[in-house]
């Protein structure tokens, strides 16, 4: 039986059967909800396809993610005009009288990319339509705070024609990349929106995007070939560079508009006693906790989720000073588990007052007068903060040796060599995090967490 091609599709005509692979689930978000699909065929072209909502139940009877059927029964009508996940002049309408049944074609792919070059960003900046995929090898990877205390995670990456571009993901999508992704890592994205900071595009999430990390598809392999042969990135100003406290002041003073690295052998002067030192994130949705006292001692509720096991974070406020000068910081939980080497939850557990969390315990108080080299980061609001630790005896030379958010310059709590790395495919629903499935062994998906203020004290 000869199949019509998804390519060849036009709105209007009348529908014939088509053959495809079933990529992704999700429900529109705004006005008008609708359940969202994503059909791929054997020859790798791509289209949506939407569905009443309130038939849902309907087609999750008959509609399997990854499956693969023959489909008719369509309507064919004109592309979404806002966030469309798929380069195609028309939609498919599904209703109930449209009929899915089995395939066995393993020659349909299992992933879909389209990915955008650095010249086609400009056109979707003045035109949403269309979200965008890309992909690169990875440059910086860190961690940014904004004012209101929200975690974001930078990715920058440089493309194939030698550009460089900035990923940002919000916080439900931060989980995507992890601290694990280091320089020379290659990401995918998808379904990302296009937009400009300082007269430079960017790339941020959206409820849709998904991230892969090293993937060795098919439909990556000529793409990481050529990335390959690019020369690294020049470090420049926004890397990390030696500074004094006294340096970091003064550029705080000037009108910053984009965060900034340091490296900065600091002595912890301090530890603030007035300060929470820690944070409670939900196991299953990974929200705050909020604490909750009973029978004199402290628990912590999630809004949403019962039978919950509570994610500790560090977020310790101390005083740190160099020949140079002093200034207030903040230890994230990564920096003081390089320096205790204790998990937060073993803190809280074994060695702090749990009626009163801004008891700060011993064994976070005995880090006072220590020397570090300190990676610090110095926000647009002016608040600097600690994102990784290092012993001084420990450290390569740092006069003769660049480095970047995420390289070796800092001794890594756990090893994370890339032989020693498990690889696997996500296969994520946009919006079902329920429904993600592991389909093989072939790509690395991190996760890391979000850090907010359990205690809505307006301050870490």
């Amino acid at each position: 039986m000869a199949f019509q091609r998804v390519r060849d599709i036009k709105e209007g005509e009348e529908s014939g059967t088509i053959e495809i692979r079933v990529l992704k689930k999700w429900i529109s978000k705004g006005k008008n909800e609708e359940l969202c699909y994503q059909f791929v065929d054997a020859c790798g072209d791509c289209i949506e396809a939407t569905a009443n909502v309130k038939d849902i139940e309907h087609f999750d009877s008959n509609i399997q993610l990854l499956s693969c059927y023959k489909v008719s029964g369509y309507i064919a009508i004109g592309c979404r005009t806002y966030m469309a996940t798929v380069d195609h002049s028309a939609s498919l309408v599904i209703g109930k009288k449209a009929k899915f049944d089995p395939a066995h074609d393993l020659s349909i792919p299992d992933v879909y990319f389209n990915f955008a070059t650095y010249d086609a960003l400009k056109n979707r900046l003045k035109n949403a339509r269309l979200l965008t995929d890309y992909i690169g090898r990875v440059e910086t990877n860190c961690l940014r705070t904004t004012r209101n205390g929200m975690i974001l995670r930078k990715i920058l990456i440089r493309d194939e024609m030698k550009k460089d571009v900035e990923i940002t993901l919000w916080p439900d999508k931060a989980h995507l990349i992890g601290d694990k992704v280091i320089p020379g890592d290659i990401v995918a994205i998808t379904s990302t929106s296009v937009t400009e900071y300082n007269g430079r595009l960017q790339l941020e999430s959206t409820y849709l995007t998904n991230a892969f990390v090293n993937p060795d598809m098919p439909q990556t392999i000529d793409h990481i070939k050529r990335i390959m042969e690019v020369p690294a990135r020049e470090p420049t100003a926004r890397d990390d560079e030696m500074a004094t406290l006294q340096h970091i002041k003064l550029i705080s003073q000037q009108n910053i508009q984009t965060p900034k690295n340091f490296i900065c052998k600091a002595t912890i002067k301090s530890i603030h006693q007035d300060r929470t030192w820690y944070y409670v994130l939900c196991s299953k949705c990974g929200q705050k906790l909020y604490p909750q006292r009973r029978n004199n001692s402290l628990n912590f509720v999630c809004r949403d989720d019962d039978d919950i096991i509570p994610n500790f974070r560090y977020c310790v406020n101390a005083t740190i000073e160099d020949p140079t000068g002093s200034t207030d910081t903040v230890f994230f939980n990564e920096s003081m588990e390089a320096i205790v080497k204790i998990s937060c939850e073993d803190v809280v557990n074994k060695h702090a007052d749990t009626t009163n969390p801004k008891i700060v315990p011993e064994i976070i108080r005995s880090i006072t007068n220590t020397t570090k080299l300190l990676n610090l980061t110095l926000k647009n609001d002016k608040q600097i903060v600690v994102n990784n630790v290092s012993n001084i005896a420990s450290t390569p030379d740092t006069q003769s040796t660049s480095t970047v958010p995420g390289t070796s310059a800092f001794t890594p709590t756990t090893p994370v060599p890339k032989s020693t790395i498990s690889k696997r495919t996500v296969i994520e629903t946009p919006g079902q995090k329920d429904e993600a499935r592991i389909t093989d062994n072939k790509h690395r998906y991190y996760e890391s967490y979000k850090y907010v203020n359990i205690f809505d004290d307006g301050n870490f």
